[in-house]
């Protein structure tokens, strides 16, 4: 039996295993598929040379089963599945052995085919109750199956290793790993002229046409349902179908005896032997058809096998048992095909020892002509000499191989069985390397279209090489930068540089007209040269060959971008203009074009009067220029006011004295209408209120919040100058050196440093101004009826009828405001200063804004008349609180010395209360 390039011999003990076997796989697999499964085209028929001795129809196991107990979907490898039933009716078959030969030659296949292991096959056998003797018998099959080669296709060992003319030798591979054809790398090697052409090279060179015969075991081997022609000669081993109706209804099978007769029921012999399958039909129906009432057809039966022998240089030479309906070609694929060191083009068959034909199977292979490939008759003989002559052929050829020759043929001859000349093979040289007399080796050119090339005879062992065109184009310029279409063009006598640029279709936006530059290649040492071309003078006088100069082949006209020039000619423009900046001076560019290519003038911009600057070299010296441009007749183009623009000009526009846009001002709080308002120059907050409306009812004049940004800015940079020295000092504290005595005191400094910096971090100026408003008559003639600007904001809150009392106090909270109250009552209320407080830092913040301090009150114009008035008043702790007021008592703070980061602090937590009485004074209503 064939199995890959194997054959397996099937003994009388192999084929009762493989018998038992056979009969499980149909079971299971009747028991497991569709109806309609069960009626697709059966398996192949057994490959001739195996032993069957039956022609009888056998049902493979299909791999698309999709119910039972089968796993049809298992990988290879994956043991059978059976039910405890099927594998007892099994058992009960086995001793039966009702499997026919070709079922055991299906089965020894499919076993090889799921690629079981050795553990598989023992739980599997073992489960049939086979014996060990089966077993190993079993194993062996599967080993000997498993060492077959991998199937190859017909002209795999030509094509798969062609080359690609151009690019490197051996097989090319596209970007997804699919190997390429050399038509396709011929074709992909144009993406790129530049690379280097490779010669041929006969590395890759296999013989060919010989993986046609070493197929898998399936590829030729002849069904045995297959249609039988009217021409089949009969013989002993057939088998006829008989069918009687009518007056008698009958069907039999009548087999073909050895003495050539078939025995009729109630007719008797006949002999068939020797006559055709249209002849034996005819006669049959004949003398059956005597029968009164009967009517007769005959049908051919299972077809006999027969012996034959491939001897020679054959894989497995030997003797064959194959079907009656098998050829030349079946014989050559069950023998295991030819071996690389047999002929293909006189393949002998011999019959009664006579040369019946020489067969050249180079006729099947190129031209699909199988006249030759005769029907096998019993004891037939194929003889394979050894390989005759052969010539390979490498490079630009369809089909590279070795071809083995057939007699004296010529280099045209040896070129067809290549396919030709591939489309990229060079005409002018075709190179044969030859081996003289035995002696040395020598090459021969041979042009194609030489007289030479039609008579020239091949010899064995010839190498035959085809070389590739060079990528170079000669008639072709070419097109590059900034042009609408570059790319390449065909050259024509006297075509000039504006002709290939109306080729590509003019040039693209922002060329720069004032150089190109041509590339050429001149003289037999291909020496490169560079030409300078004035493009904007070319395309204006097409007809001077002084500027539109004539182009020669393979010369590269590369057109500049303005992006492209280092040192382009600029202009520059400042000012009240959209976008100032430096801008490439174009040609004829004018003081307008400037402008508007610098987004136009903005609204603020002064059009009586713009200065352009411009500086010259006179006698090595630089000279500067100035002159006053009238913007706007430039920009309206009368006048004559739109100067032409130099390199290095500058034009700047001036902005409108006092240009800004309207300023604007913001009232919250208790006004009628509170909200945005235009405001003009040198207006003053009374008449901002008037025009909001005036103040509501509940409105507090008072403690009128009025913030500018300008001395918010102020303010906020001194906080954060603030910030930044004390950040200063806590590093310079902790890096000096330590004294005993100080420890203690620079730690609590540093503490209260960070503590600081940490609480404050995201701390923000109010920018608050302070007012001391009473109403709003008399606002118009006081000192606090400030001139308005831009940003500024408003706020008026409402009464407030509480007064907030922060910081170290046991009590932080926001008291009933009670009229006469003094600071020190509002403290006792809240349960007075804590052991951490600094009462001589006690501050009193005013809703209006002002900050009343024990040391203020010291050193107030009234203190300094009575000196004792302070003491005697009782100082800040005697101060009667005001509605809306703050009290705030800081936290005592300790340094090492008196240093600076003493006043830094102060002034962060003069910041932060300031900012908390505002914040209460504007959430409310508290």
């Amino acid at each position: 039996m064939k199995m890959g390039n194997h054959s397996i011999r099937v003994t009388k003990r192999t084929a009762s295993l493989f018998g038992a076997l056979a009969t499980v796989a149909a079971l299971v697999w009747f028991a497991s598929t569709p109806v309609e499964a069960q009626f697709l085209p059966t398996a192949p028929a057994p490959p001739p040379g195996s032993s069957s001795t039956s022609d009888e129809p056998v049902i493979a196991p299909p791999d698309t089963a999709s119910s039972g107990t089968v796993d049809s979907g298992a990988a290879p490898g994956a043991p059978i599945s059976l039910s405890p039933a099927q594998i007892e009716q099994a058992r009960s078959m086995i001793g039966n052995g009702a499997a026919s030969p070709e079922a055991i030659q299906r089965l020894c296949a499919g076993v090889a085919a799921k690629h079981l292991t050795a553990d598989q096959i023992d739980s599997t056998a073992a489960s049939l109750g086979l014996s060990g003797e089966q077993i190993a018998e079993l194993k062996n099959c599967a080993s000997s199956a498993s060492t077959a080669p991998p199937e190859a296709s017909p002209r795999a060992n030509s094509s798969s290793s062609s080359q690609t003319p151009g690019g490197p030798v051996g097989t090319a591979a596209s970007a997804n790993g699919e190997s390429l054809s050399s038509i396709e790398g011929s074709f992909r090697s144009l993406a790129a002229p530049s690379q280097q052409v490779h010669n041929p090279t006969p590395s890759n060179l296999r013989q060919f046409g010989y993986a046609l015969f070493s197929g898998p075991v399936s590829t030729f081997a002849p069904l045995g349902d297959v249609p039988v022609g009217a021409d089949y000669v009969l013989g002993p081993g057939d088998e006829l179908n008989l069918l009687m109706w009518g007056r008698v209804n009958r069907t039999s099978r009548l087999k073909v005896e050895r003495d050539g007769s078939v025995l009729i029921p109630e007719i008797g012999p006949v002999e068939v032997s020797g006559l055709t399958f249209e002849q034996a039909k005819k006669l049959i129906e004949s003398r059956a058809g005597q029968i009164t009432g009967v009517q007769v057809d005959v049908t051919m039966g299972s077809i006999r096998t027969i012996q034959v022998f491939v001897i020679g240089k054959v894989e497995h030479p030997g003797l064959f048992t194959v079907s009656a309906l098998s050829h030349v070609s079946n014989a050559l694929v069950a023998s295991g095909g030819i071996s690389k060191i047999g002929t293909l083009r006189r393949v002998e068959l011999r019959r009664g020892n006579q040369l019946i034909r020489e067969i050249d199977l180079y006729d099947m292979l190129l031209h699909g002509k199988t006249s030759a490939d005769v029907r096998l008759e019993q004891g037939d003989v194929i003889f394979v000499p050894v390989i005759g002559n052969v010539v390979g052929v490498t490079g630009d050829v369809k089909d590279p191989a070795i071809y083995e020759l057939r007699g004296q043929e010529d280099l045209a001859a040896v070129l067809r069985m290549a396919g030709g000349v591939g489309a990229f093979g060079y005409s002018q040289r075709l190179q044969v390397e030859r081996i003289n007399n035995h002696e040395h080796r020598v090459d021969i050119d041979v042009a194609l279209s030489s007289r030479q090339f039609s008579s020239f005879a091949v010899r064995d062992g010839d190498l035959v090489k085809v070389y590739t065109v060079l990528p170079e184009r000669n008639n072709v310029v070419t097109l590059k930068g900034n042009a609408r279409r570059p790319g390449v063009y065909e050259w024509r006598p006297y075509m000039r540089v504006s002709d290939l640029i109306g080729e590509g279709e003019g040039v693209a936006d922002h060329t720069y007209f004032g150089y190109a530059l041509i590339r050429r290649i001149e003289g037999p040492d291909r020496r490169v040269h560079y030409l300078p071309v004035d493009l904007s003078a070319a395309l204006r006088s097409p007809a001077s060959g002084q500027v539109n100069l004539v182009l020669e082949p393979r010369d590269e006209l590369t057109v500049y971008a303005e992006t492209d020039i280092g040192d382009l000619p600029h202009v520059s423009i400042t000012g009240s203009v959209r976008k100032p900046g430096s801008y490439v001076l174009s040609s004829g560019m004018r003081v307008s074009d400037l402008v508007y290519e610098a987004g136009g003038i903005k609204e603020s911009a002064y059009l009586n009067k713009a200065e352009l600057a411009r500086v010259k070299v006179v006698d090595g010296t630089a000279r500067f220029l100035y002159q006053d441009i009238a913007l706007g007749s430039a920009l309206d183009g009368v006048g004559g006011e739109d100067p032409a623009l130099e390199t290095g000009d500058h034009l700047f526009v001036a902005e409108a004295s006092n240009w800004h846009q309207p300023w604007t001002a913001v009232v919250e709080g208790e006004v009628m209408r509170p909200g945005p308002y235009v405001i003009r120059e040198g207006e003053r907050l009374n008449s901002l209120l008037e025009r909001c409306g005036g103040l509501r009812a509940d409105a507090y004049l008072e403690a009128t919040v009025f913030v500018r940004e300008s001395v918010q800015d102020l303010e906020q940079k001194e906080l954060d100058d603030s910030r930044r020295r004390l950040q200063a000092d806590a590093a310079r504290l902790a890096m000096m050196p330590k004294q005993q005595s100080a420890n203690n005191n620079t730690a609590q400094t540093l503490e209260v440093v960070q503590r600081v910096l940490t609480e404050t971090q995201s701390q923000q100026a109010t920018g608050r101004v302070i007012l001391h408003l009473q109403s709003l008559d008399r606002l118009p003639s006081s000192q606090d009826d400030i001139v308005l600007q831009q940003g500024d904001k408003v706020i008026v809150p409402k009464r407030p009828s509480t007064v907030a009392i922060l910081g170290q106090v046991f009590n932080p909270s926001a008291i009933v405001y009670e009229r006469g109250r003094s600071v020190s009552d509002y403290l006792q209320r809240s349960g007075g200063p804590t052991q951490w407080a600094d009462t001589d830092h006690i501050m009193l913040i005013r809703a209006s804004g002002d900050i009343v301090t024990d040391q203020s009150i010291r050193h107030s114009g009234k203190a300094a008349l009575f000196p004792l008035l302070p003491a005697i008043s009782g100082g800040l702790m005697g101060v009667e609180v005001e509605r809306g007021d703050t009290i705030y008592v800081p936290e005592t703070l300790r340094y090492v010395d008196e240093m600076q980061e003493a006043k830094d602090i102060t002034q962060i937590i003069v910041n932060a209360a300031t900012s908390l009485a505002v914040l209460g004074i504007l959430a409310t209503n508290l």
